[in-house]
C-alpha cells in the first residue's frame, strides 16, 4: 500500500484522510507486505497515522516508509507500538521523533533510515540494542544524537549525511566492531566526528564539509582530517572529497605528515583548479605507498567553503610538472604499486586541465607498473562545453609522452 498527497495540498487532506480510512476499512488481506506513506503531515491528520500505522504493524508488515512534509516545524512522534513491530525488516523516516518509552524488539530489521529528525543517546541505543540483525543504518539531518554504538555482528554500512551538531551535541562518537563501510557526508558543521571501534572496515568516505570562516581554524579542521585518516589506516577502499583535500592543502609544513595508509583504491573528489590541491594529492599519495588504482572525478569551478585571505595563499604557485617532479621521492613507494588512474569530468574550462595533465604526464614517466590512464568525460554535463580539437589534442600528447611501464594505454 503506498498513499501520496504532494506539498500544497492541505485543501484536499479531509478527503485524502477519508480516502486512506475507507481503503484500509476494506481491505481483506491478511498480510500487507509493504506500507509507504508521502504527505504533509497535518494536525487533523496525525491521529489517523497512528491507526494507519497500527493497521499495517497488525498486518505483519515487513517495509515501511513514513515521509512527512511540514510547512512549520513540527514533529510526528511515532506511535509506541511500532518499536515492537518483529516483521518489520525495512524502515525509513522522515521528521519524526524517537521517543522511546521501553525496550525496542525490531529482532527482523535490516535497513533503518532516518532523515531530519530529533533523538537523543537513550532513544538511539535502545533502537538500536533492540536490532540485532541490522545491516544498514542512515542518519540524515538528525539532530540530538551524540553516540552511535552497534554491536550488531550483521552491521555492514553506516551512512552519517549532514549531520546537526547542536548544544552539548558537539562530538559524533561511533563505535561498530563489525562495521565494513562508513560514509560521512553533506554539511556538517560545527562539530566533529570521532571514531572509537571500526577495526573491520574495509571502505570509507569522507565527503562532507565544515564551512571555515577565519585561517585559525584550519589546523583544527586539519587535526580532524588527520584523526579520521589514522582511526581509517587500514581500509582497502578511501574516498576523500573535495573539503578534506583543501584542508589537507593548507596544513602547515610541519604538519604535513599524514598517517601511513593501507588502502589500495584511492577516488579523490575536488576542484582541479583549487590552489594548493596538487600538494593535497601528493600527501595522500605519500601516505598510500600499495596503491594500485587512482580515481579522479573533478570540477572546473573551485569550492569556496574556505574562505582565506591572499597573504595565506600567496606561497601556493602551482609549477606544472616541476612539481612533481619535486615531490617525487616522497611517493616513490606509490609509483611502485599503481595500475589503474582514471579521471572523471575535467570540466569545460581547458585550464583546470593542468594540474590533472602534468599528474598524468608524471605518473606515465615514473609509474613502474602503469597499465591504463582513462580520461571520460562523456557522462559530464559539462563536457558538452568542451572544444573536442583541444580536449583530443592533450589526449594525443599523452599518448606520445615517454612511458616508463611500455604497455600503459592512455583511453580517452
Amino acid at each position: 500500500m503506498s498513499f501520496s498527497l504532494p506539498p500544497g495540498s492541505s485543501r484536499k487532506s479531509k478527503s485524502f484522510t477519508a480516502f486512506v480510512n475507507s481503503v484500509l476499512s476494506r481491505s481483506t488481506a491478511i498480510k500487507v507486505k509493504r506500507f509507504f506513506f508521502d504527505a504533509p503531515c497535518l494536525a487533523l491528520m496525525q491521529s489517523s497515522l497512528d491507526r494507519w500505522l497500527q493497521f499495517a504493524i497488525k498486518h505483519h508488515v515487513e517495509e515501511v516508509s513514513v515521509i512527512l512534509n511540514y510547512r512549520r516545524q513540527k514533529i510526528y512522534a511515532l506511535p509506541q507500538i511500532m518499536f515492537c513491530c518483529m516483521t518489520l525488516v525495512s524502515l525509513r523516516v522522515s521528521r519524526c521523533c524517537f521517543w522511546v518509552s521501553s525496550a525496542v524488539n525490531w529482532c527482523s530489521l535490516k535497513t533503518l533510515r532516518i532523515e531530519h529528525a530529533e533523538l537523543n543517546d537513550d532513544g538511539m541505543m535502545r533502537v538500536l540494542s533492540g536490532s540485532p540483525v541490522l545491516e544498514f543504518l542512515e542518519l540524515k539531518g538528525c539532530v540530538g544524537v551524540k553516540h552511535v554504538m552497534v554491536e550488531s555482528k550483521s552491521f555492514r554500512e553506516l551512512v552519517i549525511d549532514s549531520h546537526e551538531f547542536r548544544g552539548q551535541a558537539s562530538m559524533l562518537r561511533i563505535s561498530a566492531p563489525h562495521l565494513l563501510k562508513l560514509r560521512l557526508l553533506g554539511n556538517s558543521r560545527g562539530g566533529e566526528f570521532t571514531l572509537d571501534e571500526v577495526s573491520s572496515l574495509i571502505e570509507a568516505e569522507l565527503n562532507f564539509n565544515m564551512k571555515i570562516f577565519a585561517h585559525d581554524k584550519v589546523k583544527a579542521y586539519a587535526d580532524l582530517v588527520k584523526g579520521l585518516l589514522k582511526r581509517l589506516h587500514h581500509v582497502t577502499k578511501l574516498v576523500m572529497g573535495s573539503w578534506c583535500l583543501q584542508v589537507l592543502s593548507l596544513m602547515e609544513a610541519r604538519d604535513m605528515f599524514l598517517p601511513s595508509l593501507e588502502c589500495r583504491h584511492l577516488i579523490l573528489l575536488g576542484a582541479a583548479g583549487h590552489e594548493g590541491v596538487p600538494e593535497a594529492i601528493a600527501k595522500i599519495l605519500e601516505s598510500t605507498r600499495l596503491l594500485e588504482k587512482l580515481f579522479l572525478q573533478t570540477t572546473c569551478t573551485p569550492n569556496d567553503m574556505i574562505e582565506l585571505n591572499a597573504e595565506s595563499v600567496r606561497h601556493r604557485v602551482f609549477a606544472g610538472e616541476e612539481f612533481w617532479n619535486f615531490v617525487k621521492w616522497r611517493i616513490y613507494q606509490c609509483l611502485m604499486h599503481l595500475r589503474h588512474v582514471e579521471i572523471v569530468d575535467c570540466g569545460a574550462n581547458l585550464l583546470t586541465w593542468e594540474p590533472i595533465l602534468s599528474l598524468l604526464k608524471f605518473l606515465l614517466r615514473n609509474a613502474l607498473w602503469l597499465d591504463k590512464i582513462v580520461i571520460n568525460s562523456t557522462n559530464s554535463k559539462s563536457s558538452r562545453a568542451v572544444e573536442r580539437s583541444p580536449l583530443l589534442e592533450e589526449a594525443r600528447i599523452l599518448q606520445s609522452h615517454p612511458k616508463c611501464s611500455p604497455g600503459a594505454r592512455v583511453i580517452l
